[in-house]
């Protein structure tokens, strides 16, 4: 009877949890479909409210909101951990570099192939270009490379880990995230909706690489232990 009744709180559970996940989605898709209209309006803020100071912070932010420097963090505090003895912490470290490298692949793919203009871009004639513009290949012109932005996928999927794992705290750890895609819209090279868009695939890689990840880590024992 016991046990039935665990089943029974188990299985509701899960699908209160599938339901909740799957709403957040659909309302994170809803969200990006929105931030294509409010585009020209955060540019237009963005160039009226240029301050020496908060472009200062949003240029530190970028810097180290990048790929190698999330990866460069986290290889410091696997270090730290694994002189700690603190398992649980490398374990969750090299899930968060995992879930970067990941969304920052995905990201990277399509940015590179849509061809979208970064705000910034004084000689683009138009918005979405593709791979061409007239007979201008555009593969490795980073001018064209907004969309979508490769810091804000990085950023989200790396703090995105410890968000799902300690869901009653770890959420705060999104604010650095969402500083980050900040900073790229306030530098105007991103549009907002190219860090939104960046942002849910960043918070959709991070819930599937803690997900599928972490439990495989500790099986296999690959997380490092300091010897005694």
């Amino acid at each position: 009877m016991g046990n039935d009744q665990r089943s029974q709180s188990r299985r509701k559970s899960l699908v209160a949890s599938t339901a909740l996940l799957v709403g957040l989605l659909i309302a994170g898709i809803i969200l990006c479909g929105f931030s294509f209209f409010w585009d020209q309006a955060v540019i237009h803020w963005v160039q009226t409210h240029d301050l020496k100071a908060l472009k200062n912070l949003a240029g530190l932010l970028s810097t180290w909101g990048d790929w190698p420097e999330l990866m460069l963090v986290a290889l410091m505090g696997i270090a730290a951990a694994w002189w700690a003895r603190n398992r649980v912490l490398c374990k969750l470290l090299l899930c968060m570099m995992m879930a970067a490298t990941a969304a920052g692949a995905v990201v990277n793919s399509v940015r590179v192939v849509s061809g979208r203009a970064r705000p910034n871009n004084t000689e683009a004639t138009r918005e979405w270009n593709g791979l061409w513009r007239d007979r201008e290949f555009l593969l490795f012109k980073n001018k064209y490379h907004a969309f979508p932005s490769g810091h804000a996928g990085a950023a989200f999927a790396f703090f995105g880990v410890p968000a799902f794992a300690r869901r009653s705290y770890g959420w705060w750890m999104l604010l650095i995230a969402g500083a980050i895609g900040w900073s790229r819209i306030y530098l105007n090279v991103h549009h907002l909706s190219d860090v939104t868009v960046g942002a849910l695939v960043g918070l959709i890689t991070a819930y599937f690489v803690y997900k599928r990840a972490a439990p495989w880590l500790q099986r296999q024992g690959r997380v490092p232990a300091r010897p005694g």
